[in-house]
């Protein structure tokens, strides 16, 4: 195997753990701080429901641009591109996936580029998942065990409280009839 192969995929795997490190810090930071809001300052006009999502989503937008950064100044401290600001347009690029971008990484190097790529496609999979589940479990009303207080912005309900399942045993005649 090529040696500078070798130097790349260490300066890769350096990256990608790296940014990896920094993303659960930050979701963690983020779930920390959320809840920390929600016990200190919930308010009484449901002001919460946009407070909350958008601190999250400004919250996972740092994260994701310290990550872009790490890489770009990685790059730029390399000497891999003659600016820093293409280095930060090169690293927004490949890490959002977008591709082609008129800055290309010398050959030698390239291999870095399309694995930061794929980190960032896996980090930007990761704060979807983690958004969704965020503000799902946030904005309902099913009571499990989480780190967050559940329901905690949830519009409130017209509906009695309880589960949103029904029983089995809440079947009528004409459930009893299909499934016969």
């Amino acid at each position: 195997m090529d040696s500078n192969l070798i130097r790349e995929l260490a300066l890769a795997t350096c990256l990608v753990s790296a940014t990896v490190v920094i993303h659960l810090i930050g979701i963690d930071l983020l779930q920390l701080l959320t809840r920390w809001h929600l016990d200190r300052f919930t308010t009484w006009i449901h002001l919460d429901r946009t407070i909350v999502p958008l601190g999250i989503v400004l919250g996972l937008f740092v994260l994701h641009g310290v990550e872009i950064w790490l890489y770009a100044l990685v790059y730029w401290q390399m000497g891999l591109l003659p600016t820093l600001e293409q280095c930060l347009y090169f690293s927004i690029s490949a890490y959002s996936t977008v591709g082609e971008t008129g800055a290309i990484l010398p050959v030698e190097w390239r291999v870095v580029g399309v694995l930061e790529s794929i980190n960032g496609m896996l980090l930007i999979g990761w704060t979807t998942a983690f958004l969704f589940q965020i503000l799902d479990h946030l904005m309902g009303d099913d009571l499990e065990s989480h780190p967050l207080p559940k329901g905690a912005i949830a519009k409130p309900s017209p509906r009695a409280k309880g589960s949103r399942k029904a029983s089995p045993d809440d079947t009528n005649s004409s459930d009893t009839e299909l499934m016969q």
